[in-house]
């Protein structure tokens, strides 16, 4: 068996070479009778799991100069890329999407799905989702190909990615153009910063030439879903602490004993699926593992942190929240709290306004902490999990297939301000210093996507 694999992924990775080197990227297509010559495109580029501080460091090395400031855009909680892009294209038709990941556990028909088999069947993993609103997007096979002899077949992936994205956007007529490319996140992940930066200068040098050729008459927009963080990993032991308190892991809920925990990727979160009656305690059992840095589920509309440091509720009223630390203080807030109360911000029920949260946690260690840990619990995806699981900086979880054959340089799912600050940057207009995913779209102009999947006015209500 050992051998087939290896013979399997040197195949697919001299298949990826080949790919790369039999792109031929067409002579600049000529402008048709109906197209106006004074019409500025807009080009807009996700790059999966790019960190904004990892486009500082670009912009400091003189990359990325056609763009303006770039902006911190802060992802929800999960940092994960399906609830980030689910909540930045919903005002351009996305649905909310089913689970956290594409390998989701689903509570109606008590099973696990989306899986391998799922994922290469192209119409699975594209129609229906987020994917499907992008012009350009690679497809589930080529995607899974830069995990097959990493991180040289990943590199070559997003050299690929690049080139056919400008390929699409040369043969297309659309005045907005909608690439992704999750090769970038896979580099992260696998190759480190440093071929992820190597990416990078060849994704700049190839917005340079498409808006060069183009005359200038090519807005570009280039964002990110979430960040990475660069840094040497350790995997929290969950699945041995979940055995000596006596759950069973399972791939359905069986019983009271049954906890459903998803390995996706290689990342610094875990979702759990139980009984409603075992939430408290599978939450108090995960807090304690080394590792974790909160657990948290949601009751009747109350949200419950629990760490070793304390438990606390969080509670919704409008647009206002309130942060209650039952025992200690798990999340930190007291200092914050305090400065508000100082300036008048907390009223008599305690509750303090969204924005004034948000003004006072965004540059914290768990940036706009209180709504994404009330909203990550209670919603964001079909099939929530009864538990969400925030890792300390530093710890993962995921496949261990995976992790045979893949050393870990970076991941992204906790609370913290590397995994969470992906960024969002235009050629063309100034943006806030901080952005949170669901306002991105309507700051980039709410432009129209010719694949969205449902009327925009029907979208942003």
């Amino acid at each position: 068996m050992k051998s087939i694999s290896l013979k399997f992924r040197r195949l697919t990775f001299f298949f990826l070479l080949t790919q790369l080197a039999g792109l031929q990227l067409p002579a600049r297509a000529s402008v048709s009778p109906e197209t106006n010559e004074a019409t500025v495109r807009h080009l807009i580029i996700c790059v999966d799991g790019v960190a904004f501080s990892t486009i500082e460091e670009m912009r400091a090395e003189g990359r990325f100069k056609l763009f303006r400031a770039p902006s911190r855009m802060i992802a929800p909680f999960p940092s994960l890329t399906n609830l980030a892009l689910g909540e930045i294209l919903r005002p351009a038709g996305a649905s909310e999407p089913l689970g956290y990941e594409d390998n989701y556990f689903d509570t109606t028909k008590n099973k696990m799905r989306g899986g391998l088999l799922d994922r290469f069947r192209g119409g699975r993993f594209i129609k229906g989702t987020f994917r499907e609103l992008f012009d350009y997007h690679p497809s589930a096979i080529k995607s899974g190909l830069g995990y097959v002899a990493p991180p040289a077949s990943t590199y070559v992936e997003s050299l690929t990615d690049i080139l056919r994205l400008k390929q699409k956007f040369r043969a297309s007529r659309e005045p907005v153009f909608f690439a992704y490319t999750g090769a970038s996140d896979s580099l992260a992940h696998l190759g480190g910063e440093r071929l992820l930066k190597s990416f990078l200068v060849r994704l700049d040098e190839t917005i340079k030439d498409i808006v060069r050729d183009s005359g200038g008459r090519v807005e570009v927009t280039i964002f990110s879903d979430h960040g990475n963080d660069f840094k040497g990993y350790r995997r929290v032991s969950l699945k041995s602490a979940l055995r000596r308190a006596d759950f069973k892991l399972d791939d359905k809920i069986k019983n009271e004993r049954s906890v459903v925990l998803p390995q996706f990727g290689l990342v610094g979160c875990a979702v759990m699926w139980t009984r409603e009656s075992n939430e408290s305690r599978l939450a108090e059992v995960v807090s304690r593992v080394r590792g974790v840095d909160f657990a948290a589920y949601e009751k009747d509309g109350v949200a419950y942190v629990l760490n070793e440091r304390g438990t606390a509720t969080l509670e919704r009223r409008g647009e206002r929240f309130r942060y209650r630390a039952l025992q200690g203080d798990p999340l930190e807030l007291s200092t914050p709290v305090e400065s508000l109360r100082r300036q008048g911000k907390v009223d008599a029920e305690d509750f303090i306004a969204d924005e004034d949260w948000f003004a006072a946690t965004v540059e914290g260690v768990r940036p706009d902490v209180v709504g994404r840990v009330f909203e990550g619990v209670s919603e964001r995806v079909q099939h929530r999990a009864n538990v969400l699981v925030n890792f300390a900086d530093g710890y993962y979880t995921g496949s261990a297939s995976l992790d045979m054959f893949a050393f870990l340089q970076a991941t992204h799912g906790n609370l913290g301000a590397q995994q969470s600050f992906g960024f969002v940057m235009s050629s063309a207009r100034d943006l806030p210093a901080h952005l949170r995913a669901r306002d991105v779209w309507r700051e980039l102009g709410s432009p129209v996507l010719s694949k969205s999947l449902r009327p925009i006015e029907e979208a942003q209500r």
